[in-house]
């Protein structure tokens, strides 16, 4: 069939995401270019959105569904009669609907030959904005491509709420999106309750995940009661309705790590936040007072939504081990990774280094964040600076400059840019005093080949294997920091060893296909579903 048009003159005159969604169907990779072509309509111009319908009769008939891509084409026939792709396209269906019919003795049932609906996922998430303000909702939007990718049908639903700040989209996203506009109404949680209830409704998903929402979620539990759900945990939410991190400030310190959380000790957890609560972002707070935190209905309302999931996910082992009591399965399901951003062999390019002689030590983290443990960083470096002076520690912080003679800020680095800065860099390194869910940074260095050394906490001992792709040091502890950089600055051998150790890691455990085959794939298997509305 002819898929591409004569509208403009050319196709590089076609926009840039248009581009995109006609080589994925090219390359066979139909839902994904359907995905695509969709979120394009809804801002395209006249002339563009006659090609994209164009293109996706075509993807119609190529799922074998003849009759929709013929009414598709005869719709756009009668807004524009001479539109020749479409013309050419329509009589090739035409002359397709007049081949005459098999023999119905010799017929495949129809059973044998259909192709069965795709599986339907709703993912819900409540702090969203796009470009994205954090790893949460970058794997929000890369969860719903991959699995649309692998031939599920995805719709993506958040809220929208100026004054919090959520909700701002403001690049295309590359997801099928429904924004729930709370601009000009109630935002409590019985409205957001049904709002979201009335959307996944018409929506009818086989399955539902909660991903990006921290205290919401059994308020987002509720609203899709009756449907099989997943709870997606990317760090301590819901345990510490603090911070999401259990780390305990102090009067007269540095805060600390907490052994308690909400599930086990409610009443200490509750005292904590009367005490501690102002010292949160605003959005903390807004979060906490909506869904109702410390209150005996929110205790029973998480309780109910972490026993009624089909499955809890989180990031590493340590948060399982907290959360078993409480739900009916959990499982460790990591974060994928699109392998696409990171080629291997890595790609020829020129190198960001100020000095090719220098070591880089690079820290992929906003350096003004105190438990991303610059600090400890910097004061690892300062140790060794005072007997060699054979490298460089390059940060992703602004402005861009340098911060004394060992220090270099390179500025905040979008996903797109950072892989080149790992590259660039010969250790990475992963210093935050607060348990990571999954580290991003790990995984993506690992992915460029470079070996990796992080703090022994949350789920970075799960990610680097210790004396295999990297090293393991005492959080907050400058001093065992610079040991483990003196080892691999003194030997360029076992870094090397190291990087590949860890590029093979990325490629056995994290890719998005991987993840979605292992994980995803039998949690989301077909079945018939009885709802309880």
């Amino acid at each position: 069939m002819v898929t591409r048009v004569g509208l403009y003159q050319n196709l590089r005159e076609l926009p840039k995401v248009y581009r995109k969604a006609n080589r994925l169907a090219i390359q066979g990779q139909f839902d994904e270019a359907r995905q695509l072509y969709l979120t394009v309509e809804a801002t395209a111009d006249p002339q563009l959105k006659s090609i994209i319908t164009n293109d996706l009769a075509v993807l119609a008939a190529i799922y074998g569904d003849l009759a929709a891509s013929k009414t598709a084409m005869e719709a756009l026939l009668t807004l524009d009669s001479g539109y020749e792709p479409a013309r050419l396209n329509a009589a090739i269906l035409e002359a397709e609907h007049q081949v005459a019919p098999p023999d119905p003795a010799s017929a495949v049932p129809a059973t044998l030959t259909s192709r069965p609906a795709p599986v339907r996922v709703a993912i819900l998430s409540f702090l969203f904005n796009w470009p994205s303000t954090g790893g949460g909702i970058v794997h929000t939007v890369e969860l719903a491509q991959f699995l649309a990718r692998a031939g599920y049908e995805v719709r993506h639903f958040y809220p929208l709420r100026a004054d919090w700040g959520i909700g701002r989209v403001h690049l295309l996203l590359p997801i099928d999106s429904g924004a729930i506009d709370f601009n000009d109404g109630l935002f409590d949680a019985n409205t957001i309750r049904d709002r979201f209830r009335r959307a996944i409704d018409a929506f009818a998903p086989d399955y539902v995940i909660i991903t990006d929402a921290w205290n919401m979620k059994p308020i987002l539990a509720e609203a899709v009661r009756g449907y099989p759900y997943f709870l997606r945990f990317a760090a301590l939410e819901c345990l510490c309705p603090l911070n999401n991190l259990r780390l305990l400030p102090s009067e007269t310190g540095p805060p600390s790590q907490c052994p308690k959380h909400q599930l086990a000790t409610p009443d200490a957890c509750h005292r904590c936040l009367s005490h501690w609560g102002e010292t949160s972002g605003d959005l903390h707070r807004l979060e906490r007072e909506l869904a109702g935190v410390g209150t005996a209905e929110y205790d029973r309302s998480l309780r109910r939504a972490l026993e009624g999931a089909e499955a809890v996910l989180v990031l590493n082992p340590a948060t399982k081990v907290l959360l078993e009591p409480y739900a009916s399965r959990v499982e460790v399901v990591p974060w994928g990774m699109d392998p696409a951003r990171f080629p291997w062999p890595a790609p020829e390019e020129p190198a960001l280094r100020s000095d090719p002689k220098l070591t880089t030590i690079f820290m992929a983290g906003l350096p003004g964040e105190y438990i991303k443990g610059f600090r400890v960083l910097h004061d690892a470096c300062q140790i060794l600076r005072g007997f060699r002076s054979d490298f460089e520690l390059v940060v992703t912080g602004d402005p861009p400059g340098r911060l004394d003679e060992f220090t270099r800020f390179v500025g905040w680095a979008s996903q797109e840019d950072l892989p080149r800065h790992y590259r660039s860099s010969d250790i990475c390194v992963v210093p935050t005093i607060a348990p990571d869910g999954l580290s991003r940074t790990s995984v993506e260095a690992m992915a460029c080949g470079l070996p990796v050394v992080g703090s022994r906490i949350g789920g970075l001992p799960a990610t680097i294997t210790d004396g295999v792709t990297g090293l393991l040091f005492e959080p907050g502890d400058a001093r065992d920091l610079a040991k483990k950089l003196a080892i691999l600055l003194d030997d360029p051998a076992l870094r090397e060893r190291m990087g590949l150790a860890g590029r093979r890691r990325f490629e056995e455990d994290f890719p998005w296909e991987t993840v979605i085959e292992r994980h995803y794939r039998p949690l989301l298997a077909r079945r018939d579903v009885a709802r309880v509305r």
